[in-house]
């Protein structure tokens, strides 16, 4: 236990209440190893300290939210799966090759919110019923995956299911050997992320671009690219230490990078700079692993003037005709939420789209 302290910890609307008992000076580190060490992802406003009467707690818990109704904190953006979580895909046997690895650190957050505070009951999550193994460890004080609300695991969670002319897949070994066997061969995929559908296609295929172009009926407008790595952004963007740490950062939005190397003509339509994003979903990691090249076109799966489709229904309706391959899973998209999209101006961020990563954050002003 962090510096012999015991209490309890809840999520309420109105922010984050944590009691805790022990020696004064083991209360000021408490505080200033909050400040100092916070989550990657969080961001810490005000901590306002109280006194409280000693009600002798024998341990640390998280108890049960609470609603405050003259309050409401803030919702978590989506967050981009961290390392640890990309080597359980290698190591822990519960999850080897499970493409929605999560915990407390990374993982869906706002795209599956239902209502305040953020538990597993109000998300779409509730729909999957932790297994033994997931429950352990979302009620072990000591492990990563600790009040985790989207943790599961390939026994208890969400499933992907592949369908192709006719044809559906649902083991996710053959689903991205079939993926990655159409996209090596110039073919164009609708694929369910995060916020919404996505349709992909090699960056480096002219064909395969243009024909993308054509049936989305996107004349003019550049189309984002995932690159596989930071090397592969490097061989084909420049891109400065600034940049890098935005391409990189959890919120992992698309950012405008000056041109080094050539894609495929129709990726940017003679523009000198591309819209490049990394991995930001154990799926895309996985997907690398099999495809040819190293990098693909990730654009909003929506046509002219519409918005990103989330229905899986109407995706299957919409995107049939178009890419006859679709890959969709069964967790339900609550909230809309495209890629956000970012540019380095005089070393300072600025949101050209923002989305995924940003959203629901709130903008803070200087004035009323």
């Amino acid at each position: 236990m962090l510096y012999n302290l015991k209490g309890e910890v809840d999520n309420r609307t109105d922010g984050v209440s944590i009691i805790i008992e022990g020696e004064e000076t083991d209360v000021v580190k408490f505080r200033e190893h909050i400040l100092k060490s916070p989550p990657a992802a969080s961001q810490i406003k005000t901590i306002e300290v109280t006194a409280k009467k000693v009600n002798g707690y024998d341990g640390f818990s998280i108890a049960e939210s609470k609603q405050t109704l003259s309050h409401i904190t803030e919702i978590s953006p989506d967050i981009a799966v961290c390392s640890e979580c990309l080597e359980d895909l290698i190591y822990d046997k519960e999850r080897i090759n499970y493409p929605f690895v999560n915990c407390t650190n990374c993982g869906p957050r706002f795209s599956i919110i239902e209502t305040l505070p953020y538990d597993r009951p109000k998300t779409s999550m509730k729909d999957f019923k932790m297994c033994h193994n997931c429950e352990s460890e979302y009620h072990d004080v000591n492990d990563r995956r600790f009040h985790a609300q989207p943790v599961a695991c390939n026994n208890c969670g969400p499933v992907y299911k592949y369908s192709s002319n006719n044809k559906v897949l649902s083991g996710i070994d053959e689903i991205l050997s079939a993926i990655s066997e159409k996209i090596n061969k110039g073919e164009t995929i609708a694929i369910k992320g995060i916020g919404g559908y996505h349709l992909m296609c090699n960056a480096l295929d002219n064909s395969a671009v243009s024909a993308l172009r054509e049936r989305k009926h996107r004349e003019a407008k550049p189309f984002a690219v995932m690159f596989r790595d930071l090397l592969s952004v490097r061989e084909y963007c420049y891109c400065d230490a600034v940049e890098e740490n935005e391409i990189v950062s959890w919120r992992r939005p698309i950012i405008i990078l000056k041109q080094k190397k050539k894609l495929s003509d129709s990726v940017s339509n003679g523009l000198d700079t591309i819209g490049a994003i990394l991995p930001y979903m154990p799926l895309h990691y996985m997907l690398f692993r099999k495809l040819n090249t190293p990098v693909v076109v990730l654009t909003s799966g929506n046509f002219s003037d519409e918005p990103i489709i989330i229905d899986d229904h109407l995706a299957k309706k919409e995107f049939v005709p178009v890419t006859r391959s679709v890959l969709s899973y069964n967790r339900r998209i609550l909230n809309r939420c495209d890629d956000s999209v970012v540019r380095i101006i005089g070393n300072k961020r600025c949101l050209i789209r923002r989305s995924r990563g940003f959203v629901p954050s709130p903008v803070d002003l200087s004035k009323s």
